[in-house]
């Protein structure tokens, strides 16, 4: 479907028809989705409320073609987001898995796709990571600046690094 209104629509009015769609669930195709501009995250948290979150079709792209690139290779901190907010709906706790939709035609299939599992997996661990309270607290005051220290700080962005940073930077004046 072209977004997540018309998917949304759709199966409404499917239900509306009188066939039953309790069981249906939307796959979301991460390249897709980039290409289309709809947030991944707010995708699976919309699906996820509806009761549609079904399988992820993790990859990554440039975002014009479905370049099935691998996963994190473009829209970093979007599949960040997106693997916070499926531990936020326990996805996987009723077995669903992540499935690698990719087309590496420029690099050796099996290592790009081994390197995709290998970089969901450091994502995901990434997300686990991530001071929560701290984050929210930041969105409920809006402050990007905030959020943003919150996330680069569980990625080595923390305060000795960023001394580091300011003495070095001082020694070059």
């Amino acid at each position: 479907m072209r977004n997540i209104a018309a998917t949304l629509y759709t199966i409404d009015r499917v239900r509306r028809l009188g066939v039953d769609t309790s069981h249906l669930q939307i796959n979301m195709d991460w390249q897709h989705l980039i290409m289309n501009g709809e947030n991944l995250a707010e995708y699976a948290a919309l699906l996820h409320s509806e009761g549609k979150l079904g399988h992820q079709h993790a990859n990554s792209g440039w975002g014009t073609f479905d370049d099935d690139n691998m996963v994190g290779a473009a829209f970093f901190m979007q599949t960040l987001e997106l693997a916070m907010t499926l531990q936020d709906v326990n996805y996987g706790a009723q077995g669903q898995r992540i499935g690698y939709d990719l087309y590496p035609y420029t690099e050796d299939q099996v290592a790009a796709v081994r390197r995709s599992v290998l970089q969901w997996a450091f994502i995901d661990d990434l997300a686990r990571k991530i001071d929560r309270k701290a984050l929210d607290a930041a969105r409920s005051h809006a402050d990007a600046v905030e959020g943003y220290r919150v996330v680069y700080e569980t990625m080595g962005l923390d305060k000795a690094y960023t001394d580091r940073i300011i003495a070095r930077r001082q020694q070059h004046k």
